[in-house]
């Protein structure tokens, strides 16, 4: 009787020690990836994200993705708690942490850090036929459309503007055209050159292609290591030959990409978050067409304005990582 006890007893123990890891990730509630705008571009790579971590099921983490506004509601779900990891414009995290410019009121996220970057929302030049401007510093004495002001278009516009050197006095004419009116506009003449922004191919640039014939212009200028030294958050792209129709050669542009960022989540599970990304990282980069053609070294340098998570860059700088 009593060795018969033991015996239960010792096969009880043995069933807790198995169970009990399992209890645990039953229990684990899942990471919450705040996206954005259903229709946008950051809640279809959220999900990609959490794709590949309810494939792998790192240490029993499952996840899901939370709609939102944008940068800023992302950033305030993160605040809250309410959210794991968040995808924000890289210049939304610098101005976080700083507690600048949106995020005054809210005050200073110390402790926010990048997990990874991801895509980029890409500022070319689009130049009509005739305009004389085949670089960037032939925009001195030029009529450019720089958007609205207050717009994210105007903001990246702006920045085009001070990586060549140049000054929005140096321009015969500052234009404040919506995206939407800049393709009319140039085609028929009335402006020299615009700032298209955005993940490309964009409709727009190639509608004034095909309508009129205008071209890209290298973004690249004698100042642009300082500039870009002084703005951490903006990084150097490039747009490939072919990405649109009629496009021969690689184009040089600037951007602010996309960062995957968290605020409380220790080393452990950042650590395993970007592990299951960069053993599935192929297959990560084909489920959604804005990822192609990113590399780990794209996700791991430039552009990334605030402190990478230690768990992060354990990954990205020892096995596995980008090389």
């Amino acid at each position: 009787m009593r060795r018969i006890a033991t015996l239960g007893m010792g096969a009880c123990l043995a069933v807790m020690a198995m169970t009990g890891p399992m209890a645990e990730a039953a229990e684990r509630r899942p990471l919450v990836i705040a996206g954005g705008e259903v229709t946008g571009y950051y809640f279809p790579v959220a999900g990609a994200i959490c794709r590949i971590i309810n494939k792998d099921h790192p240490h029993g983490m499952t996840c899901s993705v939370m709609p939102s506004s944008g940068s800023a509601a992302n950033l305030a779900l993160l605040r809250s708690g309410e959210a794991d990891l968040a995808l924000v414009q890289s210049r939304a995290a610098q101005q976080a942490v700083a507690g600048e410019e949106g995020f005054k009121e809210a005050g200073p996220m110390p402790d926010l850090r990048a997990v990874m970057a991801l895509h980029g929302e890409v500022a070319v030049v689009v130049t009509r036929p005739g305009s004389g401007i085949e670089q960037l510093g032939d925009l001195k004495g030029k009529r450019v459309n720089l958007g609205r002001p207050g717009s994210f278009q105007r903001a990246m516009a702006e920045t085009v503007i001070d990586s060549s050197g140049l000054s929005q006095g140096d321009l015969s004419v500052l234009v404040e055209l919506d995206l939407s009116e800049q393709v009319v506009e140039l085609c028929q003449g009335n402006i020299d050159a615009a700032v298209f922004t955005g993940v490309h191919p964009m409709s727009e640039v190639q509608v004034a292609m095909e309508e009129c014939g205008a071209t890209l212009v290298s973004i690249r200028s004698k100042s642009m290591d300082s500039f870009l030294r002084k703005a951490p958050a903006v990084a150097r792209f490039a747009i490939k030959s072919g990405t649109y129709d009629g496009q021969k050669e690689e184009v040089a542009a600037i951007g602010l990409k996309t960062l995957l960022v968290a605020n409380r989540l220790s080393d452990d599970e950042v650590a395993e978050v970007v592990k299951a990304v960069w053993s599935n990282f192929g297959a990560f980069t084909r489920l959604h067409p804005v990822l192609k053609g990113l590399g780990k070294a794209d996700a791991t340098k430039d552009g990334i304005p605030i402190r990478m998570h230690e768990g992060a860059a354990g990954k990205v700088h020892g096995e596995g990582g980008a090389r």
